[in-house]
């Protein structure tokens, strides 16, 4: 895979691990890592939560931590979101304080009602002047490289080459570009070809995201000119997209996937997020995470309806170790 730089720094590949709230934590992001992403993202961290200094916000900023102890090759984009200016830039400094990051991501595109309430997310894509201003003094504070992730529009479809350009104009040193409007949420086409458009119009990286697969990510590259692409949704319970989309970029066949293999790299991911988190947090997030592990093998609704039970690592390791048993049978 290609390499590209971001504000002058060096990522090793054009995979990129999308941001998922709730669940791109230290966890996830090792798991990616080590199957060769290039570059991985925290979920969206609220600047009002860290602004008040919320402990689930400080949490996942001390995770970061543990991701440049782990790996410190890793690059990371911390992904922030806000509705008002004034405390968007009050909390970049303890984000820096906190947190340990390389990119600092400022989420222009998430069309969730909770999020849109505050003004935050993909509406700021309705107010774009105050955008650019806001972009304009991010810049000036933040020591990191700043990245957008937007959508293409609100309601309708934007300008979005000018309006990204303006934005590299005042600083921003990169796009990550949802190619849908808020109100498509994640289903229907990608615009692929406004995402093309957006890298024809500036100087900086571009990353593709909607609906990026191990089957299609070449097509996407080569239709768009991006830079890089960014994977989300299909790489939840399934780390090893990474390695078979490197595979596939070098001519050779991904390795297979087995349900052994699946199940060895779910023991992993427990270990690691009960390691980072306390038991009841970490149980409910692999609650959904689990399941995904399994997804496309026969004769696992069994086990899926266990793991969904589990409340303790060692009840999910007790579930996995009989359905290792079986295998072995």
């Amino acid at each position: 895979m290609a390499s590209f730089s971001i504000g002058g720094i060096l990522i090793k590949n054009n995979l990129v691990q999308a941001p998922l709230a709730g669940y791109t934590d230290y966890a996830m992001r090792t798991m990616a890592y080590e199957y060769g992403a290039g570059l991985v993202y925290t979920e969206m961290e609220s600047c009002e939560s860290l602004y008040y200094c919320a402990k689930p916000t400080l949490h996942d900023l001390a995770e970061t931590k543990m991701d440049k102890k782990r790996n410190p090759e890793e690059k990371i984009a911390l992904q922030i979101f806000g509705g008002k200016s004034d405390v968007v830039l009050s909390s970049i400094p303890l984000f820096e304080k906190y947190g340990d990051y390389d990119f600092l991501d400022f989420n222009c595109g998430c069309p969730v009602p909770k999020v849109i309430r505050q003004h935050a997310g993909s509406y700021w894509l309705t107010r774009t002047e105050e955008l650019i201003e806001l972009a304009k003094n991010m810049v000036k504070i933040s020591s990191k490289p700043v990245l957008f992730k937007m959508r293409i529009g609100f309601d309708t479809p934007l300008d979005m080459p000018t309006l990204c350009k303006k934005l590299e104009d005042v600083g921003i040193q990169g796009f990550a570009i949802h190619g849908r409007i808020r109100s498509e949420f994640f289903s229907g086409p990608v615009h692929y070809d406004v995402i093309k458009a957006i890298k024809e119009k500036v100087s900086v990286p571009v990353i593709a995201n909607g609906e990026i697969t191990a089957s299609n990510f070449q097509q996407v590259l080569s239709d768009t000119g991006a830079d890089a692409i960014m994977i989300g949704q299909h790489a939840m319970g399934y780390p090893k997209i990474f390695e078979d989309m490197n595979r596939i970029e070098q001519g050779l066949a991904p390795k297979e996937t087995t349900l052994k293999q699946q199940i060895e790299d779910l023991k992993k991911h427990l270990s690691l997020i009960f390691r980072a988190k306390e038991e009841h947090s970490a149980a409910g997030i692999m609650r959904s995470i689990s399941v995904k592990y399994l997804k496309g093998f026969d004769d696992v609704k069994k086990i899926r309806n266990e793991l969904v039970r589990c409340e303790t690592e060692a009840q999910y390791l007790e579930v996995l170790s009989k359905t290792e048993k079986t295998i072995e049978a």
